[in-house]
């Protein structure tokens, strides 16, 4: 529940700076165009495939640093698929077939020079994780990653007012700020906590009734920018963190009346 998928945008996030990525890139691509020479003998081809090994693991060390997810160097490294020679002589096969092992890595190489311009880069990945609430995550990152910034903050504000809804069982039928306030009303509030002193109950709820006052009813098309939309979500993500970290008093239950014990030697 807690776990957070890998950011979208192709599923990827940069874990460097995207200046550095794109240069990174580029020295894998100009090496890798380098072994493209068409070969005068067979010791010139073996040299060639053991350059191209080397290569691979190279630039398959550097994905690694450059994306926050190893399916990049995975993709990179695996097989590609073309069609296979039918010469019979090897060094011969290999003329034919080594361009389009080259060749292929570096189409994929270019696709992630290409997508490294919409890829999310730092601060991202873990830093993400720590301060996305995987509910607010999970709602609202699509339509954020979209540019759709209204529809975004009117998930985020959904997000928590279902989460006091779902931690007050529905008893209470008022929604927005009437919700918070009789949710910690100091007399028989649900999310009242007995942890809490009674200043840290009520900053709690005058922080939830705040956020509802400001961007409840913000509609989905809400010329929203970037920064507000990025802003109201990191909020209710704190929020909800607030929520998960409230401990209510334990219900109490009629204990069943004890009952004398019978003893089996004494029943009749």
């Amino acid at each position: 529940m807690n776990q957070l998928p890998p950011v979208p945008a192709i599923g990827l996030t940069l874990a460097q700076p995207k200046e550095r990525v794109e240069q990174a890139i580029d020295q894998a691509i100009a090496k890798g165009r380098a072994m493209l020479q068409k070969p005068e003998s067979r010791e010139m081809m073996e040299q060639l495939k053991r350059q191209n090994w080397s290569w691979v693991l190279e630039t398959s060390d550097v994905l690694r640093g450059c994306f926050s997810t190893e399916s990049v160097t995975l993709y990179f490294a695996s097989n590609v698929y073309f069609v296979p020679s039918l010469k019979n002589d090897e060094f011969e096969r290999d003329l034919d077939e080594f361009p389009f092992i080259v060749g292929g890595r570096l189409d994929r190489l270019n696709g992630f020079r290409k997508m490294a311009a919409v890829i999310p880069e730092p601060p991202c990945g873990d830093y993400i994780g720590a301060l996305m609430h995987p509910a607010i995550y999970h709602s609202t990152w699509r339509p954020f990653e979209l540019g759709h910034y209204g529809q975004a903050v009117a998930l985020s504000v959904k997000e928590v007012e279902d989460a006091v809804r779902l931690a007050t069982s529905g008893n209470i039928k008022e929604s927005g700020a009437e919700l918070i306030r009789k949710a910690f009303d100091p007399e028989d509030g649900l999310l009242c906590s007995p942890e809490n002193s009674a200043l840290e109950n009520e900053g709690i709820s005058d922080l939830l009734a705040g956020f509802f006052k400001r961007y409840k009813g913000i509609p989905d098309s809400a010329p929203l920018s970037i920064q507000q939309a990025a802003r109201v979500m990191s909020l209710a993500s704190y929020i909800m963190y607030t929520l998960d970290g409230i401990h209510l008093a334990p219900a109490e239950t009629e204990q069943p009346a004890e009952q004398p014990y019978e003893f089996e030697f004494l029943k009749e």
